[in-house]
């Protein structure tokens, strides 16, 4: 279950915002309007952060932890959309395409977020340029991961896209070729669209032929060069 973290809150001002990202444009006074609507929440494993057709009323920024961000689909089947770790804002488009959130996220292992109501960030986008374009490209960013996503679905065998899955995590997510995956076998599987067992099957053939290591949830990447042509043609 979710827990407030009261003793964050009763120190509430402009020391509670994130000291990285988007917050570096704002200035201390923007920051201590800020810090008025912004709630620190600490998230279990599995903890739902925002649901599908929820009302869009908050936007998550993660400081700490990884969360998945995926929607519910025909038959209670589920589409993961993207995992989003710290220094990262998850529920952007809804908050501000939507009146309703059109995804829902939880967390992946322990996480902390700031949950900041939209209407003060919009209030301040408003005002402050910077911070409306640093977010107009996070956006950008967010719809062509998304786009490419959707693509690599549509065009790409399994192997291509457990290769893009593998380059994800390392680059993206781990920054290292040598990570410890806190996700399911099933949770992976949604992330690119297929079932448990065609991962399962599709990273022991990796390791057969020594492209990955692979010893339970941990993965290390041995030939980053096969990986990369997996990508670009798989």
């Amino acid at each position: 279950m979710a827990t407030r973290n009261y003793r964050n809150l009763l120190n509430s001002g402009p020391s509670i915002i994130p000291s990285t990202g988007i917050f570096n444009y704002l200035t201390e006074e923007e920051k201590a309007s800020l810090a008025r609507h912004i709630t620190i929440m600490n998230f279990a494993r599995h903890d739902i952060i925002f649901k599908q057709k929820m009302p869009s009323d908050h936007v998550v920024f993660v400081t700490e932890g990884l969360i998945k961000v995926f929607k519910a689909g025909r038959g209670n089947r589920l589409v993961c959309i993207s995992l989003v770790g710290p220094g990262n804002f998850a529920g952007l488009s809804s908050a501000f395409g939507s009146a309703e959130y059109r995804f829902s996220s939880s967390a992946i292992e322990n996480t902390k977020a700031v949950m900041i109501r939209k209407e003060a960030l919009a209030s301040l986008i408003k005002s402050n340029g910077q911070l409306a374009f640093s977010l107009l490209k996070l956006l950008s960013r967010d719809m062509l991961e998304i786009s490419d996503k959707l693509v690599n679905f549509s065009i790409k065998q399994l192997p291509g896209r457990v290769a893009d899955l593998l380059r994800y995590f390392s680059e993206e997510i781990f920054k290292t070729d040598d990570f410890t995956v806190p996700l399911t076998r099933q949770e992976m599987a949604e992330l690119i669209g297929t079932t448990k067992e065609s991962l399962i099957r599709t990273l022991h053939e990796f390791k057969n032929d020594k492209i990955i290591e692979l010893d339970g949830k941990r993965i290390r990447i041995i030939s980053y060069d096969l990986i990369s042509i997996l990508c670009e043609h798989g």
